[in-house]
Formats: structure tokens, sequence, C-alpha cells
């Protein structure tokens, strides 16, 4: 529904969740075990044998976007229930992110509600443990946590105050450093509930991180096993905290290093695997724990790093300040002391108890279904609502959504207010901004601006204000943004359908459309109606478009224009399109949709690359087709001068090399796919050394695999798929570049475990060719 904008800094990837999850989440589902001659031997989902957590936001992602890495998530828990004794390795986490101690007590119930809400809902039962982000901590959320039935938490031993002695009842100050981390401490609360900490090991956990222990799966084994600290009898735990990105995205094939100790460890006669659900069953925390309030495991100076220029940063620019840390805060903080008055008093029109209705609004984002609405607004409505009145109800929940999305912890943890985690929290909070407008009248843009102009970004010397104005606002996208985009890629395309269509999270439907054409020149006139799928606003807009070819589009919108206005329009506009007047077309478009039109720069980002991309390919058709012709009469010249030893001009070599990557993009996406063509390109770009783009081709050539790859998974049964699969491989080794092969060698792996005995003899025959090339192992394993 939502979705994330392209992110450049990605790149190659669509964005950093694509990116992460390439690079780290999915490789942990399945990661790869080696044998001495470097041959898959295993594959090990790592999170079935450890506890993990994931944030919801992100798993909602996943769900989306990447079914089989969450479906493996999930299977990952299930099996850790049998493994270790009915608890599972997965924790709970507060809904998205938040630095705890810096949130009313009001948004942490909330957080931890809707945490444990998305938690049942993906993984079937009620979690033990819960994640605190960035494991910041007070007496408050820990209250909070035992009320709402988690039994753990995890936190740095530099967050402990005392501990107790259950057996002298004396405590004692302890530092991080006289911590003793191999046991579970159990934390007394004024309420008299308590809840138990496990206190990582943090030598063994900055070893992770920062200093390559990670670099040898055994050292990273034997090192594990070397934290254990007591000789008596008791029960101890080894326990390390990392970030999950660590394991592959941070290091590369850290995966691979996590699998081999896990494999090592349970195998080990001395220490064996399991998680804090399993470990607490068995060892009651009979120690006592006093924690240090507001403190966290990643800034020196408690919470500060998340609202003062208190020195921690990320390292990468030493000489930049975080004095804009604080106006963030401020301006984000001045927001919501504004919008909570108005949700106590005029949202108690829509609902008996709008608090309330929050902290239940979670049934409706983990299904948003009209059945789910109708159950939430019945059990909570003040009144029975009319249409309009349904629309402003849902609407003040997203506002209420927007107002925790915008504390989102990486707002504040990086270097410099202009960074994308910091532009993006304020798009929350430019839509929290939107939505108390529309639900209450009151625009809060000004006092928001005021205290954002505080700010400094360091690189650039612009405001807070202005990076809100110039990379926030323009972003903003409403009912009639909708409507623009809609617009403009209608007028460029030959589909004339009346919808709906789904853009992000709207429907869009078009209606009474008239079509004027001359060549390549096209005017469209008609109506199109907006409805969100979150808050069920919708609206109807006359729209107005003229594509004059290319990249040469223009479009408006309005939405108060009666039927006879539109008619109007359409004989003026009609008429001059007609005598062929386009200046005068534009003009007249202008006029009546008073100034509100718009041109390619205003498409969302990913159509605008799309139709971008489209636009520069036909652009440089006749170019490539001629450098095509001229490379085919002159090689035979080329191969002349190259024998007899004279030089060839580079003019040649860059004709060949426009060419060759033509022709060879051309038949890399070919279907069905023509090796002997794709061999020839190869052979030439090496003859010709015009590897330049090589990132390029080396796309190309994974895609192919990956098409290749996909065809087996689907028809497993169909040999020629599997001698297809073999030629691609063999392609990719005798390319002068590294094709990333582990989406092939992992799929032929599972192909091998599902293998039946029925497949005929030619089958075994090529899977066992296939597997040579892959390098997997004649009997490989699966490691959960």
């Amino acid at each position: 529904m939502e979705s994330v904008e392209p992110e450049a800094t990605a790149s190659p990837f669509h964005d950093w969740n694509q990116r992460i999850t390439a690079e780290c989440y999915a490789p942990n589902a399945h990661a790869r075990l080696l044998d001495a001659q470097g041959y898959l031997r295993a594959l090990s989902n790592n999170y079935a044998r450890m506890s993990f957590n994931f944030g919801p936001t992100l798993l909602d992602w996943l769900e989306r976007y990447d079914v089989e890495t969450y479906r493996a998530i999930l299977q990952a828990d299930r099996i850790s229930q049998n493994r270790y004794h009915g608890h599972g390795s997965a924790m709970a986490q507060v809904y998205n992110h938040i630095i705890m101690p810096l949130a009313s007590g009001r948004d942490k119930e909330t957080e931890i509600r809707w945490g444990i809400h998305d938690f049942v809902h993906r993984f079937g039962r009620n979690p033990e443990g819960m994640w605190l982000a960035e494991t910041a901590v007070d007496y408050e959320t820990l209250e909070l946590l035992a009320a709402h039935g988690i039994l753990f938490t995890v936190l740095s031993p530099q967050q402990v105050e005392r501990i107790r002695d259950p057996k002298t009842m004396q405590w004692t100050d302890v530092s991080s450093e006289m911590l003793d981390t191999t046991r579970p401490y159990r934390i007394r609360l004024a309420s008299n509930r308590a809840i138990t900490v496990f206190f990582y090991h943090a030598p063994l956990s900055r070893a992770v991180a920062f200093e390559g222990l990670l670099n040898n799966g055994a050292d990273f084994a034997a090192r594990l096993a070397s934290g254990f600290t007591r000789g008596d009898d008791d029960g101890q735990i080894v326990n390390i905290a990392t970030d999950g990105e660590t394991y592959g995205h941070h290091h590369r094939f850290g995966e691979m290093a996590l699998a081999y100790a896990l494999e090592a460890i349970e195998h080990s006669p001395d220490v064996c695997l399991t998680n804090y659900g399993e470990y607490l069953a068995g060892h009651p925390a009979e120690w006592e724990a006093d924690i240090r309030e507001n403190t966290s495991w990643s800034c020196a100076h408690g919470i500060e790093r998340w609202r003062s220029d208190c020195g921690c940063h990320t390292g990468l620019h030493p000489k930049w300040n975080q004095q804009w840390r604080q106006p963030l805060r401020d301006a984000m903080d001045g927001l919501r002391d504004a919008v909570v008055p108005l949700i106590d008093n005029a949202g108690r029109q829509w609902f008996k108890d709008p608090w309330a209705a929050r902290n239940d609004y979670i049934e409706v984002l983990l299904s948003r279904d009209e059945t789910h609405r109708q159950t939430f607004l019945h059990q909570h409505q003040a009144m029975a609502l009319s249409e309009v009145e349904r629309v402003q109800a849902l609407a003040l929940m997203e506002l209420c959504r927007h107002m925790l999305l915008m504390y989102t912890s990486c707002g504040w943890f990086f270097d410099d207010i202009a960074g994308i985690e910091a532009v993006q929290v304020m798009k929350y909070a430019a839509r929290a901004i939107e939505l108390t407008n529309e639900v209450f009248g009151i625009n809060l843009t000004a006092s928001f601006t005021a205290r954002l102009a505080q700010a400094v970004a360091n690189e650039t010397g612009d405001s807070g204000r202005r990076i809100f104005e110039e990379h926030v606002l323009p972003k903003q996208i409403d009912l009639a943004r909708v409507a623009v985009h809609f617009s403009l890629i209608h007028v460029m395309s030959e589909d004339d359908r009346s919808g709906p269509e789904t853009i992000y999270c709207y429907h869009v439907w078009q209606h009474h459309v008239r079509i004027w054409r001359s060549g390549a020149i096209v005017l469209k006139i008609g109506r199109v109606r907006v409805k969100s799928q979150l808050t069920l606003a919708s609206q109807t807009f006359v729209f107005g478009a003229l594509h004059l070819g290319d990249h040469n589009v223009s479009a408006g919108v309005r939405a108060d224009m009666a039927d006879d206005v539109v008619t109007a329009m359409e004989a003026q506009l009609g008429h001059a399109f007609d005598a062929a007047e386009f200046p005068e077309v534009l003009r007249l478009l202008d006029q009546w949709l008073q100034g509100r039109t718009y041109s390619l720069r205003h498409l969302f980002r990913d159509e605008q690359e799309a139709v971008m991309k489209h636009w520069v390919k036909q652009a440089l058709f006749p170019t490539i087709e001629d450098n095509r012709q001229h490379y085919e009469r002159h090689v035979p010249l080329m191969r002349f001068l190259k024998e007899i030893e004279e030089p060839i001009p580079q003019t040649f070599y860059d004709v060949a090399a426009v060419a060759i990557r033509a022709n060879l993009e051309q038949a890399l996406s070919q279907d069905p796919v023509r090796f002997d063509i794709i061999k020839r390109w190869i052979q030439e770009a090496k003859e010709w050394q015009i590897w330049r783009e090589g990132e390029e081709v080396l796309d190309w050539v994974t895609r192919l695999i990956e098409r290749l790859t996909r065809t087996v998974q689907v028809y497993a049964e169909d040999i020629k798929a599997l001698e297809d699969l073999a030629q691609g491989v063999r392609l990719a080794y005798d390319l002068p570049m590294t094709v990333d092969l582990r989406f092939a060698q992992m799929a032929v792996f599972q192909l091998h475990q599902e293998a039946k005995t029925w497949h005929p003899a030619l089958w075994h025959e090529r899977m066992t060719e296939l597997e040579k090339l892959l390098m997997i192992h004649a009997d490989p394993q699966h490691i959960d």
C-alpha cells in the first residue's frame, strides 16, 4: 500500500530496505556453509537458532516485497519452538523504533500494545521478550512491559546501576566491566511487578560489530565459548547483542560466519545453543538489579543522541556538529503538544475515547479491509457516523499514527538534518500537519517550521525550514497530486481503461474522457476520481493533459468545475487543438485549470524514472542503430588492422562498444534464450576489450541467471530448464567479472532436497552437472 521512494544512496538497489534485505535479511534465512573445497554443503536458517527481532514496519515491508524471506523468518520461530521446548526465538519490538524514555506515557503504551499485537498477528503466539529501540530504557517503560505480560528485555551492561546477591541480600554498585552477564537479573518495579533483564556481553558484541570477529566463523565460535566465567554448575548464558545488519550488510558474508559458529557450538560437547525464553524458564532470575534510567546502548551520554549535540556520531564526518538535533526534537514535540489537546477534546465527537481507539487501531493497520474498519468504528465510535464523519475519524487515527512515526529514532541518530533519515521523519510530521488541517481545520506549518529554522545543516548550511520546504513539502501526496500523476501517465499511454487503478494507497477511476489526436500529439480531457484506501477520503477532479511527444507533457486538475464549465473548456481546447494551435492549447489549459498545471517533474519518482528511461531509449535508438551498422560494416577492417599490428582508431572502439553492448543487452533479455548469440557478443566484447560498462553487463547477466533460476523453480521437472540454467552459469563463468550465483545455488540446493527418485535418469544427470557447476556438495543438508 504505502511505498518507499527510490533512494539514490542505496544504488544499485531501489531503496535501503531492498538493499539490506538482499545483503542481510535474506542471506541469513539461507546462510551457506561450505566444505574445505568451497562446495556448498548445507544451508542454515540462522534465525531458527538464535534470539532475534524484526520491527513491525520492516516485517510489513518484507511481507509485501520479499514474501520468501518473510515466510522463512516466521518459519524460523516455529522451528525454534520445537528446538527450545516451546520457546520461540522471535522477540517483539516497540512498534516503530522510538526512543521510549523520550516518549510520553500514552505513546509508550501504544507503542508496546501495537508491537505486541503485530507480533501475535504474524507469529501466532504471545511474545515473551521485547526489544527496546537502541535499548533505551526508563522504569516507566519497564512497568508497561511487565503490565503487558512481557517477561524479559535485553540491555547493555553500561545500563546497570547496582545488583543484589540473593544470598547476602546486599546491594553492590557495579560498572559494566564488573557485571556478570552470564546470569539474568530481576528488576523489581514500583507496582510490585518484576521483569527480567539479560545484560549482553559487551566486549564480545563489540568484537563482532567493530573488530572483525566475523572474519572467521571458527574464531567467532571459540570467542563465544570463552565468555563463560564462573566455575559453578548453576548454568550460565553467554549472550551478545548486535544490529542484525551486522551479518551480511556491515560485514560481507557475516551470515556465513554466524552459521558456521552456530553449527560449531551446536556440535560442542561442553556448551549448547538456547534462546532467552528457554534459558529463563530453566534458570529464573535470582539476582536483582537496578537500572540507570534514560540510558541506551549507542550513546555514552544516555539518550542525548536523540535530542542534543552530545558528541555521539557515526564517525564519517568528525568535524560536523549535531546542534540541529534539539531544534528537530523541539519541532516534533511542539507539533505533538499542539495536536494532543485537539484529540483530547474535539476527537471525542467521533470516538468515545480517542486514545483507546488509537490503541486498537493496530487492528485496522494489520488488515485494511472494510470488515476490520467497520468492526473498529463500531467498537469505538461515539455515535453512528455519517460517511463524511467516518473519513474524519479514520483521518484522525492516521494522524495519530504519523505522530508516532515522526519520532522514529534514526531521524536523530545520523550526522545531519539533511540526511535521508531526518528528512523521512520530517515527511511523517508533514503528513501529521496535513491531517491536522484536514481533521481540525488548523494549520500548524508556521509554528513547526519556525522551530526547524533554528537547525542548520552541516554541508550546505541550509536551515531545517529550507530543507522542509524544498525536500519534504514538494514530496507530499494528496488526492490532487495523485490525480495529476494519473493524468500525466495516461495521456502518454494508449490505455483508456476506466479503472479502478491502484497508485500506492489510492484507487483511481477515470470517466467521461474525450480524446483528440494529431499524429503523436494527444489531448485528453475528462474526470478522475481518487480515493484513499487509508482514510476513505475521495474527490473527483476534472483533468486536462497534453502530450506533445517525448518528454513534453503538461497536465492539470481542478476540483470545482460544473458540467457546463467543463463543456465550455472542452469546446475551446478542442477547437485550438484541431487548428494545431498547440501553444494556445497550453495557454488555455493553464487558464481553465487556474495555473494548476504540471510536467513530468511532478510524477512520482518511480514512474518518472520509468518514463524517462523509455524516452531516453527512444532518443538513443537511431544512434545505436547507426553504430550497429557501422560496426558490422567496419569490423573486418578492425580485425585486419589488428592482424597487421596497425593502430585501430579510438572511434572504431567507441562504435564497437555501443554496438556490442546494445546487442548483448538485447540478446540477454530475449525469451527463449539464444545462447549462441549471447556467446558471440561476449566473445566480441572480449576481442575489443569493451568492458568499461562492466557493472551494466553484470546486471544484465545477473537478471538472466535469476530468470533461468525462477524457471527451474517453477518447472522443476523440465530437463530443458535445467540445461538452460547450466548454460547460463557457464556463461557467467566466462565473463571477466564475478557474477553473484548465490540465488541459483540456493535454488538448486533446495531442488536437490525435494528431488524424487522417480525422476528420469537424464534429469538426475543434468542435476548432477548443475550441482557441480554451482559447487554444491553431492549430499547437501538443510539446517534449521
